[in-house]
């Protein structure tokens, strides 16, 4: 979208998200795929695929808002 209120928005809320899967996981993505993945850990295996899960589903929905 071009309006600049609507971007601030989605942004802010992303972020808020971002937060809360952090809090809720455990860790950042980049802990669990890195570290967590690394060691085989079976949380960070399963917590790194529900996040590339979730970025390619909301690609795919914001490709199909353009």
């Amino acid at each position: 979208t071009d309006n600049p209120v609507t971007m601030v928005v989605v942004l802010f809320t992303g972020g808020v998200l971002v937060g809360f899967g952090t809090r809720l996981a455990g860790g950042c993505s980049s802990g669990h795929g890195l570290s967590g993945c690394g060691r085989l850990r079976p949380v960070s295996i399963l917590a790194t695929a529900v996040f590339f899960g979730t970025a390619v589903v909301v690609s795919l929905l914001l490709g199909g808002m353009s």
